[in-house]
């Protein structure tokens, strides 16, 4: 059974158990407020009635003085007054001790006619002859021999509360079904959102992350809508970043697959060529040449490799790192390279220090340099520099080949090369930006590269105060 159908089903029962409830509650509250006016008008009636044969008796004995002894002339002295109340559903009794001297009465308990004298009164209530009364007694004043018995018929309640009990019966087989039927088509319209939600929910979980809900409300399920949608983004956004994280990495895979293919490739084959009993010294020479390239290609990568690893767990210690002994390191750290390329270095720090990890910076500007060096003709200049532009900023730009804008945004993807002949001829695995980039991200900085064919490159890494 579904939620909003239990819901339906619990609140269509609290509803009758409430309504029945009430019911009852205010059927016995009427019949016993009846029940007290009845008594309270029995007890009034009772004494006006009261005095009424007190009076008489007084009459009768100033002609006859036993009047109050002889039950003939008490039946006769009642008889009009019960013919006028009985009409009205009024009895009345005349005792003498628990003896009826006059109207006798039944179906009361005989107890209410002993009383200590005139000043008490009695009342009960019985059921006598089908018929529900209201018995009230009390002893005359001036003869307190005699009690005079009131009964009045107040079956009418009984009538009452039989006919409130079949209303609310009549009520039951009418009200409750439409308003059962009114909670189960609200139920159903409150539960559309919930249904809408449910089946968005059961979309996404399929692979559907772009479907969003449309509910457009001002309530809680407006804004239950709103950070449903909100998830769904952040879930498309993070199933967005996975695929792309799980395209890198295979696309990582692949290249560095190719990476290792080619100098294996050649290792295998000049140290099959060496193992032939027969070749010239010039054919050993070249061969070995052509295994230590191979080799030093592999040491290339796998140490590019391991800094990639190092950088992706590293977390750094920001320090005050002297700009001009930073570029003194990286001097000394790519004075081979740019010798073998007849290009010289120039290094302009306008700046004292910048912040940051000195080991991290020296092997950013390392590579920088080193691509830089790369792309350059013979007799070109490269340039380093530290200055400030709203922030710390280091520089490095070189003359060389540059390359278009569409290269810039892959320069930082690992193995990515701009011209493959040129990186493979220098030793180049396609890992130096990648390295950059990782490095500028550790340090919160930003990486900007400005590159156009023939006009050389300048990457610059901005760091904020």
């Amino acid at each position: 059974m579904k939620f909003w159908q239990k819901l339906f089903l619990w609140t269509l029962i609290i509803f009758v158990l409430a309504f029945d409830a009430g019911a009852y509650i205010l059927t016995t509250h009427a019949c016993s407020f009846h029940q007290q006016r009845e008594m309270e008008n029995g007890m009034r009636e009772q004494s006006i009635i009261l005095t009424s044969v007190s009076d008489r008796i007084a009459n009768l004995k100033t002609i006859y003085a036993d009047a109050s002894e002889n039950e003939e002339r008490l039946a006769a002295m009642l008889k009009p007054l019960t013919e006028y109340y009985q009409p009205q559903g009024v009895l009345l009794g005349l005792y003498d001790g628990e003896k009826a001297v006059a109207g006798e009465l039944a179906g009361f308990d005989k107890d209410l006619l002993r009383l200590p004298d005139a000043a008490h009164k009695k009342t009960a209530e019985a059921v006598t002859g089908g018929k529900r009364y209201v018995f009230v007694t009390s002893k005359l004043p001036g003869d307190p021999h005699l009690t005079l018995v009131y009964a009045r018929d107040v079956s009418q309640i009984d009538v009452f509360r039989k006919d409130a009990s079949r209303i609310f019966v009549i009520l039951n087989l009418v009200v409750v079904p439409f308003i059962a039927a009114a909670i189960y088509l609200l139920f159903r319209h409150m539960n559309r959102p919930i249904a809408q939600l449910n089946q968005m929910t059961a979309e996404i979980a399929g692979g559907a992350y772009d479907k969003r809900v449309a509910l457009h409300r001002n309530d809680e399920f407006g804004n239950l809508e709103k950070n449903f949608n909100r998830m769904a983004d952040s879930v498309e956004q993070h199933m967005a970043q996975l695929t792309q994280a799980a395209e890198d990495r295979q696309q990582f895979i692949d290249d560095l697959t190719h990476e290792m293919k080619t100098p294996m490739t050649a290792i295998l084959g000049y140290a099959a060529f060496l193992q032939q009993a027969k070749c010239s010294e010039a054919e050993r020479d070249m061969a070995v040449t052509n295994l230590y390239d191979g080799a030093l290609r592999l040491k290339n990568l796998s140490d590019k490799l391991l800094e990639l690893a190092y950088l992706r767990g590293e977390k750094i210690a920001m320090e005050e790192v002297d700009t001009a002994a930073l570029f003194r390191d990286v001097e000394s750290g790519t004075r081979q390279v740019l010798a073998e390329r007849d290009i010289s270095l120039t290094a302009q720090a306008d700046i004292p220090f910048v912040r940051g990890d000195a080991i991290l910076l020296l092997s950013m500007l390392t590579n920088l340099v080193e691509n830089a060096a790369k792309a350059s003709d013979g007799g070109s200049n490269i340039t380093v520099r530290a200055f400030r532009e709203k922030g710390q900023v280091l520089e490095v730009q070189d003359g060389g080949c540059g390359m278009a804008q569409s290269e810039i945004e892959k320069i930082t993807e690992p193995f990515y090369r701009v011209d493959k002949s040129r990186s493979r001829q220098f030793g180049g695995v396609g890992l130096g930006l990648s390295i950059v980039a990782q490095i500028a991200r550790l340090h919160g900085a930003e990486l900007a590269i400005d590159s156009a064919p023939g006009k050389g490159t300048r990457v610059r890494m901005y760091f904020t105060d």
